[in-house]
């Protein structure tokens, strides 16, 4: 059974990401794909095939990364940024209705409405505002690695492993910016931004359905906003508040 969980949760995902790096064109466009293809079938063996049509909320997240691949892929020619970038927002906003309905129907509130807000006002920051970070690939890997844990610690084993398999998706990348000491990377930011929203959707699954606190929920959601700082210190304040949030969680956990 432990075995099960690294092949899923690490060892699938990293080996494509192995091959992603090494085989991959420089092109933003095949990066960005190949990234998420190398989360994809860790998603879909852990949850043995979604349900089909979707019945629960883990069973949007592989349509959602789809759709969101697939608009990051339409070339400016073909349609201007302002509008394709309202389409990822109209896009992750759909896909956010969806994985909350069953609390937006039966348990409506206004802290609900209010967590909802600031998820997508983070995820329209990351959508709008350009690529900046020197290391996009380490700062998805860190930040889906403290969710993965968070999650764990609230008992949702499926939802911390597809976060895990997250945090491994980019982990070679990752991995080469670190040797290069956060200064560079073969990645523009842009490429991490369909695992950026996925990451903030996870998140959500947690908050809603995992019970994950507010405070450490609050931390971990403003961590990737360091995706669109140039500043290398960035990187440390992003670290100092997934740490923070995962210490927290432990010391709420007893």
């Amino acid at each position: 059974m432990q075995m099960q969980l690294l092949l899923q949760t690490i060892i699938l995902p990293l080996l494509l990401s192995f091959a992603v790096y090494k085989t991959a064109p420089q092109k933003t466009v095949w990066l960005t794909a190949g990234l998420f293809f190398a989360w994809l079938p860790a998603c879909l063996w852990i949850l043995q095939l979604p349900a089909w049509p979707p019945t629960e909320a883990v069973d949007w997240l592989w349509l959602a990364g789809l759709l969101f691949v697939t608009l990051q892929l339409i070339p400016a020619n073909i349609i201007k940024t302002p509008y394709l970038k309202a389409g990822q927002l109209g896009a992750f906003i759909l896909v956010l209705l969806l994985i909350s309905l069953p609390l937006l129907q039966y348990a409506l509130s206004a802290e609900l409405l209010a967590e909802l807000l600031l998820v997508l006002l983070i995820a329209s920051i990351l959508i709008i505002l350009p690529s900046s970070s020197p290391a996009p690939a380490f700062i998805i890997s860190m930040n889906a690695t403290a969710l993965t844990v968070c999650i764990a610690l609230s008992g949702t084993l499926l939802v911390a492993q597809l976060a895990g398999a997250l945090a491994a998706a980019p982990g070679i990348f990752a991995l080469a910016e670190l040797t290069k000491r956060l200064a560079s990377s073969r990645l523009q930011a842009s490429a991490l931004l369909p695992l950026a929203l996925l990451y903030l959707l996870l998140l959500t699954i947690g908050r809603l359905y995992a019970d994950l606190p507010t405070g450490p929920a609050l931390l971990l959601l403003l961590a990737p906003l360091s995706l669109r700082l140039k500043n290398r210190g960035s990187i440390g304040l992003a670290l100092l508040s997934i740490v923070t949030a995962s210490t927290w969680l432990l010391i709420l956990q007893g």
